[in-house]
């Protein structure tokens, strides 16, 4: 297992793929600490002194820009980006017809395969985070650092829903074993279009059962991950946000790997 995610981790460094989507996150970064800057401080006087109001807050601290980076849609499009880029990429050079052929254990290499896009995934944000976060610390006048741990506890539990994320991206493309599921899959979660048939359903649950307990938005991930507030939840809300994004992981990592081992290599 180490061996393949070491082989899948070296031709991910050597992949031109991997260094374009470090760069766009780099400008995503930029980008981020460009709209704060212009929201929070308004160096051009283009908003009369209201830009933070739009933004919900006037001083921006740790916690907060962890909200501003992980939970955007187009944070998540360029990650989904990157694992279906680097699973396909196994798929179109034949890598599954000339090793996972032979062996009997093929769940093994989506495992080693979904490990190792995590890793680069991780590199990633944290590329895109450590600009955007320096760059607010350095120039944005309303900018306070605040205590590490709870942007610790802040970052973790978004990183967490971003594997999730990862994880599901990794399963579509799995199934339909080329590009095209993830990236459905991706811009129907990151253009709110699965937003809206969740809601859709919530008016048709409450239209046949008075106070339900239970909505759709609550059992879809994309409602639970950017609803979540991870500033002011409570020891139950982040139990039941980490149940549920574990879940997720289980379920599409463990069918990815169900689908690996049952399908013919073609």
């Amino acid at each position: 297992m180490i061996n393949l995610i070491k082989m899948n981790l070296y031709r991910m460094s050597r992949a031109v793929s991997t260094w374009v989507m470090a760069i766009v996150i780099a400008v995503f970064g930029f980008m981020q600490f460009g709209s704060l800057k212009m929201f929070l401080d308004d160096p051009f006087n283009l908003f009369d002194g209201s830009g933070s109001s739009s933004l919900g807050f006037k001083t921006l601290d740790g916690v907060q820009s962890v909200s501003t980076f992980l939970q955007n849609s187009n944070i998540l499009l360029i990650l989904a980006i990157f694992v279906v880029l680097f699973v396909n990429a196994e798929h179109k050079a034949g890598f599954d017809k000339n090793i996972i052929g032979i062996t009997k254990n093929r769940w093994k290499q989506t495992l080693a395969r979904w490990i190792s896009a995590v890793i680069g995934m991780t590199c990633l944000i944290l590329i895109g985070y450590a600009i955007m976060l320096g760059l607010c610390a350095l120039f944005i006048d309303n900018f306070a650092f605040g205590a590490v741990a709870p942007m610790l506890k802040s970052l973790g539990l978004m990183y967490l829903g971003a594997v999730a994320f990862s994880a599901i991206f990794f399963f579509f493309t799995t199934l339909f074993n080329s590009s095209v599921g993830g990236v459905v899959a991706s811009l129907i979660i990151s253009l709110g279009i699965l937003n809206l048939i969740e809601m859709l359903l919530d008016m048709l649950v409450k239209k046949f059962i008075s106070n339900p307990k239970v909505l759709p938005t609550d059992i879809f991930y994309d409602s639970v991950y950017f609803s979540f507030n991870h500033e002011s939840a409570g020891a139950k809300a982040i139990m039941i946000f980490v149940l549920i994004s574990v879940a997720y992981i289980v379920l599409t990592v463990g069918g990815s790997m169900i689908l690996q081992q049952r399908r013919d290599v073609k």
